[in-house]
């Protein structure tokens, strides 16, 4: 009986060291493009048939060192100067009871971006035009920033999301 106990231990031991996970600190995202031409964040794979690609978003704040012979030009030289974060226009579809949402409110309002909240429970016609968005998907909260959608919070893909919509 020792000799099984010590087979078991050791082969476990060793599926334990082998298995594949993700990097401490990084998780992947997934972004497609849906059939309305709605750009879609989020956790989960794109639905069978969509084209996707992975990006993988570090949770560490440390500072990374910029690439050899970078310089930042100056701002006189900047093409078009970012858009005011008060004028991108982002439409929250949430339920009152969820804590996600209450999270992505926060941080939405943190931002100071022009948020509209909509509660698919209250209004049948949002949480249509929320599925129509999400391919289908029911969870909270689904954010749209002028046209990319983003499912759940997540704030790095929120973020990534309004700096994109302010630079373009």
């Amino acid at each position: 009986m020792k000799r099984w106990s010590k087979w078991i231990a050791a082969v476990l031991f060793f599926l334990i060291c082998v298995s594949p996970a993700t990097p401490t600190g990084s998780s992947e995202i997934y972004k497609w493009t849906d059939q309305n031409g709605n750009v879609v964040f989020s956790d989960t794979p794109p639905p069978p048939g969509v084209k996707g690609e992975i990006r993988e978003f570090r949770e560490d704040r440390t500072e990374r060192p910029k690439a050899e012979g970078y310089s930042p030009k100056p701002k006189s030289e900047a093409i078009h100067e970012a858009r005011p974060y008060k004028e991108i226009g982002v439409i929250m579809y949430m339920t009152a009871w969820c804590p996600y949402c209450d999270k992505a409110r926060n941080y939405l309002r943190s931002l100071n971006v022009n948020l509209i909240e909509y509660n698919v429970e209250q209004d049948k016609s949002k949480k249509e035009e929320m599925l129509s968005k999400s391919g289908g998907s029911k969870g909270v909260p689904l954010i749209d920033i002028e046209g990319i959608i983003i499912k759940g919070y997540n704030p790095d893909a929120i973020k990534t999301a309004v700096e994109r919509r302010r630079n373009s």
